[in-house]
């Protein structure tokens, strides 16, 4: 039969495959968020595109608007120089006419900025919807896979549970309460390897005697950290 050195050391690495698993498992869920995360953020982006390019179109056209109108007062003002009643009134339609058609150089210079930027806005669209598919071809990819590897993950941590209950059963009676109350409060890290007489968790030396009674496969503690000690094979 087995010493508890040598049943702890099976123990060890069962737990410590247990907890390798369940953290596996408990990143499925993260990287699922991520890939939903980087989703909605493409989806910003593209909504972002189509806002931006409705914000240009609304823009360019009141620009437009404005040159229309602006047109129809040189023309009034145009007209009213026939009319105009003296010099002074003359001089001021003509400073009129002046900054109106500065005013409309200005527009048509916006409106043609604004009809390159709708243009490249516009182009840009394609490769932003395509951006969303794949994201989102790739979430339900990942999350297809997630299942299957998930399940898979949850039988191997059922199996080490029970493997890890079934060597437990078999420590002695009396050393048991103390592995016990390890397990309890330190988890997979209640156990430690002793490699040239020296606990590989606190990297303090162990004693001729703590060595010799391992060689044995007694049941020993570090008596600095306080781990279960036991010999690599």
């Amino acid at each position: 039969m087995a010493g508890p050195a040598t049943i702890l050391r099976e123990i060890h690495r069962l737990r410590r495959h247990a907890k390798d698993l369940q953290a596996e498992i408990d990143r499925g869920p993260r990287l699922l968020k991520a890939q939903r995360t980087k989703v909605a953020k493409q989806e910003e982006a593209l909504q972002g595109g189509h806002d931006t390019l409705k914000r240009l179109k609304m823009s360019s056209h009141d620009k437009e608007v404005q040159l229309k109108a602006t047109l129809q007062q040189i023309n009034k003002h145009e007209n009213q120089l026939n009319e105009a009643g003296s010099k002074k009134e003359y001089d001021a339609l003509k400073t009129e006419i002046a900054a109106d058609k500065k005013k409309c150089q200005e527009l048509e210079d916006e409106i043609l900025g604004h009809m390159a930027e709708i243009e490249e806005r516009t182009a840009q669209l394609p490769a932003l919807e395509k951006a969303v598919q794949h994201a989102k071809a790739e979430y339900a990819e990942h999350e297809k896979n997630a299942q299957g590897r998930i399940a898979g993950l949850t039988e191997q941590l059922n199996k080490a549970l029970a493997d890890i209950q079934q060597i437990e059963s078999t420590l002695p009676s009396d050393i048991r309460p103390q592995y016990d109350r390890l397990v309890a409060a330190r988890g997979e890290d209640a156990m430690a390897a002793v490699e040239h007489r020296t606990c590989m968790a606190c990297y303090t030396e162990i004693t001729a005697q703590s060595y010799n009674d391992l060689m044995l496969s007694q049941f020993v503690f570090c008596k600095n950290c306080g781990r279960a000690l036991y010999l690599p094979d």
